[in-house]
């Protein structure tokens, strides 16, 4: 497999295929919408359920600080769940998630060019999405994960690389 080749903000595919890569602004704005989403979804999801239990039973203080703590995990736990489903799908399926889609970007195979399956999809999502899980130092981590193609001269960070992908303009 050949390696792709950076040339000024262009990469060179396995393939032969030259194409423009996308700016690490565009990438973060991506993020920031995917992130946008999924916490809106996550936030509704835990009022409607804390306004159901709420209703449904607690009566004294002790059982509604109970509840709320629960509904705040069960939200975080969501939200993970929705990013884990969320991101490893729409790239492997469309190459591209809602944020991606907004800026006109995409993830494709570095070998090719093509929309990069769910190996590589889920390549791309092991490295951040396991780090995250260290208490603490795991959000750090991940984010040197993301930022790390800023210093790659195929705007690849280590998750691209886990995955053989990088990300193109559309």
């Amino acid at each position: 497999m050949t390696e792709p080749r950076a040339m000024t903000g262009r990469v060179t595919l396995g393939n032969g295929e030259v194409r423009d890569l996308a700016s690490p602004g565009k990438r973060l704005v991506a993020r920031i919408i995917d992130i946008v989403i999924i916490g809106f979804i996550v936030v509704v999801l835990s009022i409607v359920g804390f306004v159901g239990v709420v209703l449904g039973s607690a009566t004294d203080e002790q059982a509604l600080a109970g509840m709320a703590l629960f509904v705040g995990f069960g939200g975080l736990a969501l939200f993970s769940i929705l990013l884990l489903l969320y991101e490893p799908t729409l790239i492997a399926v469309r190459g591209q998630t809602l944020g991606k889609m907004a800026m006109n970007i995409m993830v494709v195979r570095a070998e090719d060019g093509g929309v990069p399956g769910w190996g590589k999809a889920l390549g791309r999502w092991v490295l951040p999405g396991l780090l995250a899980l260290i208490p603490v130092a795991g959000g750090l981590l991940s984010l040197l994960v993301y930022i790390s193609l800023l210093w790659d001269d195929r705007r690849q960070g280590w998750h691209d690389k886990m995955g053989t992908t990088v990300v193109v303009d559309v």
